[in-house]
């Protein structure tokens, strides 16, 4: 398969097409655009860098989720315009104007998603910035989710937060927790490779997450036939780590399978990619 360090670039014909309305009830900063737009351009770096790994060719249907109010929405609909684009959130008001602006299928989730909820199968489901705030068991309902709502050689695309926001929160950015919370849990990450810290006392089900990379990977290749295509480092906005899956194409044996269940890829700079 081609490898390459780097994501490809995002040309000048995309970025023009892009939609550039800004919801009044997005929650994500945008004091700045031009650094609102970076993230999601970024975002879609990333699915491209993954895509080519994979080998795809493009994708006909795809799941964003959480979409919040479209800042990853808007690259999609724009890089892949032929493409019916799902917008899935607990937000309604997001999920609601990214349907309107970006002529997406709106989705309502709920505390338990469940397939059901969803009318449609996807060949990319990108995950931006969600298992970086539910703990280790809801890690594993999410991944049992996308994976049943993935498509036969479809990609599976997670974001989570690894070394570089465990380093950032040891030189004092608390991400607005109590220092001995921080503490507690990178002690928890040292040891046990993830770490999960709980909004507040009232909020269990939301927090904060770190995750080696392994731990991820782990939790990922659960998932019958996954094949790794991608571990980054900082991919996303030089922040979060990125990960990315393929369900095969075909059915496989069970060695076969077996076999792809093994992780094997090698660093590139700092990023990963499957071999």
């Amino acid at each position: 398969m081609a490898q390459r360090s780097d994501p490809p670039e995002v040309s000048a014909a995309l970025d023009e097409r892009l939609s550039r309305d800004v919801s009044p009830d997005e929650r994500m900063p945008v004091d700045n655009l031009d650094v609102y737009f970076d993230v999601g351009r970024s975002a879609l770096r990333a699915i491209q860098l993954a895509q080519e790994l994979a080998s795809v060719s493009g994708f006909t249907s795809i799941l964003d989720m959480p979409c919040g109010h479209g800042r990853v929405a808007r690259w999609l609909r724009a890089a892949y315009p032929a493409a019916r684009l799902t917008a899935c959130d607990l937000l309604t008001d997001g999920v609601d104007y990214c349907a309107r602006t970006f002529d997406a299928r709106p989705v309502h989730s709920t505390m338990q998603p469940d397939a059901s909820m969803f009318d449609d199968t996807y060949d990319l489901i990108f995950v931006g910035s969600l298992l970086t705030h539910v703990d280790a068991d809801r890690w594993d309902r999410f991944i049992d989710l996308w994976w049943a709502l993935l498509r036969p050689g479809g990609l599976l695309i997670v974001t989570t937060h690894g070394d570089y926001v465990a380093e950032r929160m040891r030189g004092g950015e608390l991400y607005g927790y109590p220092p001995l919370s921080i503490e507690r849990l990178l002690r928890t990450y040292a040891h046990a490779r993830f770490g999960f810290l709980e909004e507040s006392p009232g909020s269990i089900d939301y927090g904060i997450t770190v995750s080696k990379p392994d731990w991820v990977l782990h939790r990922l290749l659960r998932c019958e036939g996954a094949r790794v295509v991608l571990y980054s480092e900082r991919l996303w906005d030089r922040h979060q780590d990125v990960a990315a899956i393929a369900r095969p194409a075909n059915a496989l044996s069970t060695l076969a399978q077996n076999n792809q269940r093994r992780p094997r890829f090698r660093l590139l700079g700092g990023r990963a990619a499957g071999h």
